[in-house]
This record gives C-alpha cells, structure tokens and sequence, in this order.
C-alpha cells in the first residue's frame, strides 16, 4: 500500500512538473518585399521574386526609385513570349527577358509610366528580371550571360514555393 501511495504521489508531481513547450512549425515564409540574393553574369543582385499573379501584376508600380543592385524577378511556369509596361511605374527600367537555362536572351529599356508595351523577340522566356535602366551595361551583363538558377531557386524556396513549378 505504501509503494502504491509513493507510485502515485511521484507520478502527480511529475504531471505537474509537464511546462508547456512551445509549438515548432515550419519556418516563416519571406514575403515579396525580401530582397534575395542572385547573381547574374558576374554581378550581384538582391531581387525581390514576383510568382503569383497578384504579384507580377503589380510589379515594381509605385516604386519611386530603387538601390543600385536591387530589382524584381517575374516568375512563369511556361516559356512565352513576354509583355511588360510601365504603368504607374515612375523610374525607368531595363528588363531581361530570360530563358528556362537562364542566359539572358535580350535586354531592353522601358521608360517611367510608358503604357506601349514592350515585347520579347523570343518565345522561349521562362522568367525576366527587371533593374534600374542602365544596370545592365554598367555591370557588364548582357545577352548571353546567365542568371543563377541555384540562387533563383533557394530565393523561390525561400517564398514558400515550389521551385520546381517555375524552373526545371
């Protein structure tokens, strides 16, 4: 009976010795305004990574000026022919139109609140970024070069999606 007792008096001291442990889940997910580290041809950049629709609809409107290595990449699941404007967007831009390999497949110039909108020559554009007009020539990238995929998939992942969606 006294082992019984000593059992059941160990087991309501250890019951109320159970602290509640915090709940650990998933990592939190970087939202469109995180700048993400990618390089593109010998240059280091800091995009922001547009994937939903939402997101690339929007796209850098309203920005009124950006800092020297920080641009947007526009994610697609498909390879297509691109169309961009510059709708209530008051810089100018250079845009890389892009391939699913990642070299750059052509450069353009889009200017501050231009409503015609700008085409790539290509079909084959699977994604494209967009940097402060002048970026491009100023760091040397040009057609030809690559964007890293390895760093456009961690900066995907790191959004919370599936890479493998956009880039094969």
């Amino acid at each position: 009976m006294i082992r019984l007792t000593w059992l059941l008096l160990t087991l309501a001291i250890i019951g109320c010795d159970n602290q509640t442990k915090p709940v650990v889940g998933p990592a939190t997910e970087l939202g469109i305004e995180s700048r993400l580290p990618v390089r593109m041809g010998l240059g280091l950049t800091h995009l922001r990574i547009a994937a939903t629709e939402l997101e690339k609809a929007r796209g850098l409107m309203g920005t009124k000026s950006l800092p020297e290595a920080e641009g947007m990449a526009f994610m697609y699941d498909t390879e297509m022919q691109m169309r961009f404007w510059m709708k209530d967007t008051p810089l100018d831009l250079d845009i890389a139109f892009v391939d699913h390999d990642g070299r750059i497949l052509e450069i353009k110039t889009m200017s501050a609140g231009d409503t015609d909108t700008t085409v790539s020559s290509s079909k084959e554009v699977r994604f494209t970024v967009e940097m402060s007009a002048g970026w491009f020539s100023r760091f040397g990238v040009k057609v030809g070069d690559k964007v890293s995929i390895d760093d456009l998939r961690a900066a995907l992942t790191a959004r919370g999606f599936d890479a493998k969606r956009y880039l094969p």
